[in-house]
């Protein structure tokens, strides 16, 4: 069977919802091989494998997809179109997670050039590229540049009214370099306007909500109140293990950050037992 962007769109979201993550992959595999003479459709198809790959920990695989992209991209619609921009903002957010942090820094600084030349600066685009290079700042923990990003495209996507969930993104993205420079207060306040966005607007079995709920216990755990972080920490354990499993790299950082929280509060076997429960 052949699908159109939309309809593959579709199916690849059915199967993610349905926990079968594989057979997204090789349908995306599949769809990008018989899809190689329209350079648009193949660049998108690679593009959403390495998001897929990405999102599942396979880094190897996801880098690779997005390299085909650049390649099959570059040409047509070329390196100053904002696609081309995408793929490198994508590419650079698997090197991110790889920890590969000048390159990732490079690719990012790159595609938010591109999208400025092309775009302007007050697009959601440009935007993005700002929260990515924020988020890679907070990585090496170069907070104060870090605000600065996040608080740039702040300025951009709080104009968008039909885009809150940029807006809300932006919000927990700033609260982190805040958290971590002792600016608790504010960072607890967008913190919590980003969870009820998200609550509204995408439910609480969502990946998105999820972050945010773990960057509220964040904030809690930065102020030492540890005892209200341990909800917050078990709810979005729960549904990331709802979601990806017990293996997912998502999930396996919540149940980090509440083993790291029961250890604060010297609840050794509540973080021993959280342990035993991701084997």
């Amino acid at each position: 069977m052949s699908y159109n962007l939309s309809e593959l769109q579709g199916e690849i979201d059915r199967l993610i919802s349905l926990g079968r993550y594989g057979e997204a992959v090789q349908l995306l595999k599949k769809e990008a091989d018989a899809r190689y003479d329209d350079n648009g459709v193949h660049g998108a198809i690679l593009n959403e494998l390495g998001g897929l790959c990405r999102s599942m920990g396979l880094y190897a695989e996801s880098e690779s997809a997005f390299k085909k992209a650049m390649e099959v991209i570059k040409d047509d619609p070329g390196k100053d179109d904002p696609d081309y921009a995408t793929t490198l903002n994508n590419l650079a957010g698997t090197y991110r997670l790889m920890r590969e942090h000048a390159l990732a820094e490079s690719l990012f600084i790159k595609a938010a050039d591109i999208y400025a030349k092309t775009l302007g600066k007050q697009h959601f685009l440009y935007a993005s590229a700002l929260n990515n290079l924020g988020l890679l700042y907070q990585d090496i923990k170069a907070f104060d540049k870090a605000e600065n990003m996040h608080r740039e495209a702040l300025d951009i996507v709080r104009k968008d009214k039909e885009n809150q969930i940029a807006y809300a993104t932006t919000l927990n993205n700033l609260a982190g370099p805040l958290r971590e420079t002792g600016k608790h207060e504010e960072a607890f306040k967008l913190a919590e306007e980003a969870l009820e966005i998200y609550r509204k607007l995408l439910g609480t079995d969502n990946p998105m909500y999820a972050g945010a709920v773990n960057n509220l216990a964040s904030v809690y755990v930065a102020k030492e109140d540890y005892k209200s972080a341990v909800p917050l920490y078990e709810q979005a354990l729960d549904i990331c293990r709802k979601i990806f499993g017990d293996r997912h790299p998502n999930s396996i950082s919540a149940a980090n950050n509440l083993i790291f929280t029961h250890k604060k509060m010297g609840e050794h076997d509540k973080a021993e037992s959280v342990r035993k429960s991701m084997i």
